[in-house]
């Protein structure tokens, strides 16, 4: 994003003085400090070392980073070992690979086997909550970002920032869900990173969503229910921020707790979400309900409602539009014209079609990790990846009975130690 395109921004949203958009703002994240700790409870309580980083982004989001630096049971002394970096998936934040216990999480599995483990956190989650460019969660203009940003901007920052504090020249990387569609549009969309990945692990991958079999998730995209949320009535009504953890968390648990309605509630959540699990229990959902759901844009939601419903089989940077005249009702402020970079492509793009995100150009030697259950990454979805990357696809790892979401909550986490041989294999020469 330019700097022109960002001050047009900043001068379209409804000005606050600084210490009325603070309070504004304190009132509206009223819960969310309860969940500050969290990570540290999840590590630290478990006996492992955690550190805590920040970066900034060129646009000013603020993304929070933890590393687990070395094991607790082996491999416990500090020292350079390989880094891996963990990418959450929609929905999720850091927290999804430490959830767990010990010998259950990824993130505690990888340190234990020997790795630096870094864990990202992108725009608008549980923890990147902060823009330093005088933008609030209360905003709407705080979740004006689609995939394209957290793939080419806050996912390179993260693995920069991991990079250069490490001292490696490259890292190995697992993402989950959505997490691996930011490193496929990563490497797609900016070449040069292809040399900064040893290997890239994706569990559970979506990419391609012709073929996903969520009903629920199927029924909104076909049906634009992602649009009207995101734009509301008259384009002004919508709503930035989906699936809040402060409201939706506590809500589940209190709804859940009880031995009647807890397997109503696993059911509904599978329908709803991801998928049923074999392997997950109604138990685990609520643990696993203080760390999920973490806060999505409506705009990333309405970007693969857009991928979804587009006859084409490609992937597209983020539609905007073509009406560069569009206009909108502003409260306390009347009948205003839309800014470009909201309704037009061709001031975007120069064209009136988004670009197509190339994947031939990716290089990074990419292993994938899939579920014969899984109906978000479904094979013949996955198959059109492996068809795209050629040479750049090194190997398939097949699970059966596993869900999507078992790679980060199955106890059993069959997957994990595949996934640390696999990176031990491509790491050395890395740190």
């Amino acid at each position: 994003m330019s700097e022109d395109q960002q001050t047009v921004e900043g001068m379209d949203r409804i000005q606050h003085p600084p210490a009325v958009a603070q309070a504004i703002n304190a009132i509206y994240e009223a819960d969310h400090p309860l969940f500050e700790s969290r990570m540290e409870e999840l590590v630290k309580g478990r006996g492992y070392p955690l550190e805590r980083h920040a970066t900034v982004t060129s646009d000013g989001y603020e993304l929070i980073l933890y590393r687990i630096p070395h094991g607790k049971y082996r491999n416990n002394q500090p020292g350079k070992r390989p880094v891996v970096f963990l990418q959450h998936g929609v929905t999720l934040a850091s927290d999804s690979f430490v959830v767990l216990n010990a010998n259950e999480s990824l993130g505690f599995i990888l340190a234990d086997a020997g790795f630096d483990v870094w864990m990202g956190n992108t725009r608008g989650n549980t923890y990147s909550r902060r823009n330093v460019n005088g933008l609030y969660p209360y905003q709407l203009e705080f979740w004006y970002f689609s995939i394209d940003d957290l793939a080419l901007i806050d996912l390179p920052a993260m693995m920069d920032y991991a990079l250069k504090t490490a001292g490696a020249t490259k890292l190995a990387f697992t993402g989950h869900s959505q997490g691996c569609t930011l490193a496929l549009l990563l490497c797609a969309g900016r070449p040069e990173y292809n040399a900064k990945f040893s290997a890239i692990g994706h569990m559970g991958p979506v990419a391609f969503v012709d073929f996903f079999r969520a009903p629920l998730l199927r029924f909104a995209a076909t049906n634009y229910l992602d649009v009207i949320f995101l734009y509301g009535v008259l384009g002004n009504l919508g709503v930035g921020e989906f699936l809040p953890n402060r409201l939706v968390a506590p809500l589940y648990v209190t709804l859940c707790h009880s031995w009647i309605l807890d397997e109503v509630c696993a059911a509904a959540l599978g329908f709803i979400f991801y998928g049923p699990s074999i392997f997950i229990t109604p138990d685990d959902y609520l643990s696993i309900a203080t760390t999920w759901p973490s806060s999505v844009g409506s705009r990333n939601l309405v970007h693969w409602g857009q991928m979804f419903r587009s006859p084409e089989l490609q992937m597209r940077y983020y539609d905007f539009g073509t009406n560069c005249n569009a206009y909108k009702w502003k409260p306390l402020h009347g009948i205003d014209k839309k800014p470009f970079y909201e309704s037009c492509n061709q001031e975007k793009y120069n064209s009136t079609e988004p670009p197509i995100y190339d994947l031939t150009k990716i290089t990074a030697p990419n292993l994938m990790f899939l579920g014969e259950n899984d109906i978000m990454a479904v094979g013949t979805d996955i198959e059109e990846i492996v068809r795209r990357i050629g040479k750049a696809h090194v190997g398939d790892f097949i699970y059966t009975d596993y869900a999507h979401m078992d790679f980060v909550w199955d106890r059993n986490a069959k997957h994990s130690v595949d996934l640390a041989d696999v990176f031990f294999r491509f790491s050395p020469g890395t740190f």
